[in-house]
């Protein structure tokens, strides 16, 4: 068969082999027509056929971000990263300068990524910093985390907060010593706000899509899971993405997971509506706990700096107790939210009670993040195909490994046993990786080099913060391709480059496999291809 297109190396990875080999990849219209080894390709090439050659460079499969909040994510790369503040005031000031330069001069003021542990008096921020500069117009500032907001006066007002709201359910509105609501709102409280900062018309998410998707092709990256859940609700219009898939607009394959806890009935329907090649609806995700950095991960043992604190439930987890079994009968893979021992437990159990009930049947059951785990509940992974779902990227919390705050909550016994990705990978047979986007950057290369490296961005320490836990250039490429689309139940048609699979193909502008692994920090994507067509090339 001619192909379209033919892409050429000298590495070539497939997912499947451990090392990459001199080949080629075959294209014609949407798919891959031949994957072949050695530099002839004449069985495929015709007097049409576009043939890049790479030499040296890496081609592999598009990355599968297994775990990404979309819409969060368009507006991270919109609005104002607030992650090199260093004082609360400073952060303030790059908001300020950043609306100044936006063309629009009302509404909602947004901006992403700060956080008050990087700065230097380490104290949560409050709404007069932001008073100061936005009197009239409402601020919402998302933390690192995505686990709590910063707002200001006009923001609280226009959500109805009042120094006598009551705390939601798994959160704080926080108050100073007279009872004054101070502008910071833990966990679900954010909801409070982002329920009007996050409200959108179905052109402006058009508008917030199309900036992700831009970033996501420079970065290779072909497919996507979207957990929509956030405090206030799901995040991201299904009926927007579908029209964008209508008009061709797509250039990335959206998996989207809604609310387990959400009308099932609706999820049924969604998952007959939309369902193409590029957007599914056959996941929910929820929350089980917060993070431990701020004590709301649920753990087996009480926090080192906080005696007799073993952190809180974000939802009603006997609501997802029950839901779990009945989505698993409809169907549905779950994605459960875990930072804690105690919550991955809890998800655990609950998938085996599933099970148990209802048998085994298609669904991909995943533990979201995984940061810690028991020894006993390790196997448990692989005795109930349970995915890990990880983002290496998040052992690198701080910029210097002396400031990890892990070791002060949680103590250096359990600190240097967070993240056990290499246990999972064993025990589980497969893992999947994402970002976690806008938590962090979705640059792939943050992920893999964390991933083989285990260090901070300081070097530390020497050989990687638990060594042993440590992934190969192999089983991290592996994991973020095969693994992520195993994790949606596409590896038959996705995550490999194989002949039948779609062509979603990332080159990269070196062979990660041979360089230092210093270097990995530094790769970019040359081309990207999805749906036989490229969609970005490096000049």
């Amino acid at each position: 068969m001619t192909a379209d297109l033919i892409i050429k190396s000298n590495a070539i990875f497939d997912s499947i082999e451990e090392n990459p080999f001199e080949g080629y990849v075959a294209i014609k219209d949407n798919k891959i027509v031949e994957v072949g080894r050695g530099g002839d390709i004449s069985s495929c090439q015709g007097p049409e056929t576009v043939v890049k050659e790479y030499k040296d460079k890496l081609v592999m499969a598009g990355f599968h971000d297994s775990h990404t909040h979309l819409l969060m994510a368009g507006l991270f790369k919109t609005y104002v990263n607030l992650a090199d503040a260093r004082t609360e005031e400073e952060a303030a000031q790059m908001v300020k300068e950043a609306a100044d330069r936006d063309e629009n001069k009302t509404g909602w003021v947004r901006g992403f990524s700060w956080y008050h542990v990087f700065w230097e008096n380490k104290t949560l921020p409050t709404k007069a910093s932001l008073d100061k500069y936005f009197p009239d117009r409402p601020v919402c500032l998302i933390n690192a985390e995505a686990h709590g907001a910063w707002v200001n006066s006009k923001a609280l007002e226009i959500a109805g907060i009042t120094d006598d709201t009551p705390d939601p359910f798994g959160g704080e509105i926080a108050r100073d010593e007279n009872g004054e609501a101070t502008g910071f709102l833990y966990e679900s409280a954010s909801g409070l706000v982002t329920k009007y900062a996050f409200d959108f018309t179905a052109e402006e998410e058009k508008v917030i899509i199309r900036k992700y998707m831009e970033g996501a092709a420079e970065y290779g990256i072909t497919s996507m899971n979207d957990v929509q859940p956030y405090f206030h609700g799901n995040m991201g219009n299904l009926d927007v993405y579908s029209q964008m898939d209508r008009d061709g607009e797509l250039t990335i394959r959206i998996h989207a997971a809604p609310d387990l806890l959400g009308d099932l009935d609706q999820a049924e329907e969604w998952r007959e509506k939309y369902r193409s090649d590029k957007l599914r609806v056959e996941q929910l995700k929820q929350f089980l706990d917060g993070v431990s950095t701020t004590h709301t991960a649920l753990v087996l043992e009480e926090y080192t700096d906080a005696p007799g604190n073993y952190g809180i439930s974000l939802n009603d987890t006997a609501a997802i107790e029950a839901a779990v079994p009945e989505a698993h009968r409809r169907g549905f893979s779950i994605k459960l939210h875990s930072c804690g021992d105690k919550s991955a437990r809890m998800g655990l159990d609950y998938y085996e009670k599933a099970i148990k009930m209802y048998g085994k049947n298609q669904c991909r059951h995943a533990i979201e993040h995984v940061e810690m785990l028991s020894d006993e509940d390790l196997p448990r992974f692989g005795q109930l195909g349970v995915i890990p779902s990880v983002q290496p990227e998040h052992i690198a919390l701080t910029q210097k490994f002396s400031e990890n705050p892990y070791f002060d909550t949680l103590g250096k016994e359990r600190a240097d046993k967070t993240w056990r990705l290499k246990d999972l990978y064993d025990t589980a047979g497969v893992l999947a990786i994402g970002s976690d986007c806008p938590v962090v950057d979705n640059s792939p290369f943050l992920e893999i080099y964390r991933g083989v490296t285990r260090l901070h961005n300081d070097g530390e320490p020497k050989g990687g913060w638990n060594p042993t836990q440590k992934l190969s250039v192999y089983e991290v490429l592996r994991s973020y391709t095969y693994g992520s689309a195993y994790g949606v139940s596409r590896e038959d048609e996705l995550g490999t480059l194989e002949a039948g699979k779609f062509a979603d193909i990332a080159v990269i502008d070196r062979n990660l496999f041979t360089v230092d692994p210093s270097e990995i920090f530094d790769a970019k994507v040359v081309l990207t291809v999805m749906d036989g067509k490229i969609i970005f090339e490096r000049e």
